[in-house]
């Protein structure tokens, strides 16, 4: 499944970025709407080349799931989030992102995940999922409703003509440690669609 990138930028190289980043599915956006996008929980980089962009943004508002690309360095954009000061190379940029996603903190509610371990933020309980069961916890906590078959298609590389019970496994398991850290959280299943709630 491509992991989902909010970009936020100059238009005048989104063409450039969707080259770079084609491994990636990309919304751009303009700068001015990186405030609106401080409480989400998705992936977002902000591209800076110029000192009179950063002045409307108050960085120390933006959460960890932040990369900042600039040639200015300002110290507030270090505060809570990673600042690659540019210029670098291209292959420095992929390396550097993609490090960034697998290190990338998930909060939601009472639970965080991050390099896939699952910690209950309220009792400190933790334990650890595969990198499948991560991909499909994550998937529900960003898109807070989903399919059996975007799942089974998308993470799990399984075709949906074929008969499976490798998602209900997969599932089962996730509930299970979910249950062993006492989080509220739970994954509610109606035919097709899946639920993340509290």
């Amino acid at each position: 499944m491509k992991n989902k990138i909010n970009i936020f930028s100059d238009k005048k190289i989104n063409f450039f970025l969707s080259e770079l980043f084609s491994d990636y599915e990309l919304y751009f956006m303009s700068l001015s709407e990186t405030q609106n996008y401080i409480e989400n929980n998705n992936i977002n980089i902000i591209i800076l080349n110029n000192d009179k962009r950063t002045k409307p943004f108050d960085f120390k508002k933006l959460k960890g799931n932040f990369l900042i690309l600039s040639n200015i360095e300002n110290e507030s954009m270090k505060i809570n989030n990673q600042l690659i000061k540019t210029p670098i190379s291209i292959n420095q940029i992929k390396t550097i992102t993609k490090n960034f996603l697998e290190n990338i903190k998930i909060i939601f509610h009472d639970i965080t995940i991050i390099n896939e371990k699952m910690t209950n933020i309220n009792n400190n309980s933790f334990c650890y999922l595969t990198k499948l069961e991560s991909e499909i916890l994550s998937y529900l906590i960003y898109e807070k409703e989903g399919t059996k078959n975007f799942i089974q298609e998308n993470i799990l590389n399984i075709k949906s003509t074929i008969q499976t019970n490798s998602l209900d496994s997969h599932l089962t398991r996730i509930r299970k440690k979910m249950n062993q850290i006492n989080t509220v959280i739970k994954i509610q299943s109606k035919n097709d669609k899946l639920l993340i709630t509290i």
